[in-house]
């Protein structure tokens, strides 16, 4: 394993935080109702405005299995993510991370999306080798396939749904190539709310920045091994002030008063068990836990982590 990857572990699973990358994304976007001068100074944006998102992708190894969390952006030409937003990758890419863990492609066995947006499929498909031709002059074409050829790929129904029949709010967040093709190919399942991946691993419904948004705990399976759970909270609370703060509301999302109440939902069951906090896009805290602050409001703390959770 890499020694910059943060590894966090929950009985016999180990968490690989990865990346695609990082994003600089508008701090209106990011924050939305939230006024600049209150959310500056915990994140300066640059000179136009931009703050720093990571585009963060987990590795889970659990029960046999090489699982990953969402997939950033990819590298398909013309995608309006990459193209709109400025992407730095000094040191490369999602498969880049992959590869210096010791993984290809064709060694995932399972692919989870927390939801379809352009940011976490992109890496989903690729477009494949095979050039076709419509006559002797026309230029190849390349089709999207899978990326993760072995792999079976799996997100809410509602969120595919949404992702195939954008509007006018959605169409530039949703890019179908990244998924379409999976429901072609017969690689992808469509979840209809809670659902047991392994058995450490689950995906819960986390509705408000998309209505089918789903979130991914890992618990221990042995209960001769307790260990407090990991919570992949995704674009729940993108950034972990996010979660911290429940008006805090991204101007994307799609749902903003459904997402205050998923978060507090999810704010008191992960204060309970002590849950690890995997953040997508944080890229000062990617990882901590909820406690109480002085004024007995939720803070987020940092894990200790020195490379390493336990």
């Amino acid at each position: 394993m890499n020694a910059n990857t943060i590894t966090l572990r929950c009985g016999q699973s180990r968490i690989h935080l990865l990346s695609d990358g990082t994003s600089y994304w508008d701090g209106g976007g990011t924050f939305g109702l939230v006024p600049r001068v209150r959310w500056m100074k915990l994140l300066p944006p640059d000179d136009l405005n931009r703050v720093p998102q990571e585009l963060r992708c987990v590795l889970i190894e659990a029960d046999g299995k090489h699982i990953l969390v969402d997939c950033g952006v990819g590298n398909k030409p013309n995608d309006l993510i990459a193209t709109q937003y400025d992407v730095r990758r000094p040191r490369g890419t999602l498969l880049d991370d992959l590869a210096r863990c010791g993984l290809r492609p064709a060694d995932i066995d399972i692919v989870i999306f927390t939801h379809l947006h352009g940011d976490h499929s992109g890496w989903a498909t690729t477009l494949d080798e095979k050039t076709q031709y419509t006559g002797e002059e026309a230029a190849p074409e390349r089709s999207p396939a899978p990326t993760f050829a072995n792999a079976r790929y799996y997100v809410q129904r509602q969120e595919y749904e949404d992702a195939t029949h954008p509007n006018e709010r959605t169409r530039n967040t949703y890019f179908a190539e990244n998924f379409v093709p999976l429901m072609r190919f017969g690689v992808l399942t469509l979840l209809d709310g809670e659902a047991q991946i392994t058995s450490s691993v689950r995906v819960v419904p986390t509705p408000g920045h998309t209505a089918g948004h789903q979130s991914v705990i890992v618990e221990s399976a042995s209960t001769d091994e307790p260990a407090p759970p990991v919570f992949l909270i995704g674009d729940m609370a993108p950034f972990m002030i996010h979660f911290e703060r429940l008006p805090w509301v991204t101007a994307y999302d799609v749902l903003p008063m459904v997402t205050i109440e998923t978060k507090r939902r999810w704010q008191s069951w992960a204060f309970e068990r002590g849950a690890a906090l995997v953040s997508c896009h944080d890229t000062r805290q990617p990882v901590g836990r909820l406690a109480r602050n002085d004024k007995g409001l939720f803070s987020v703390i940092p894990l200790e982590t020195g490379g390493a959770a336990e």
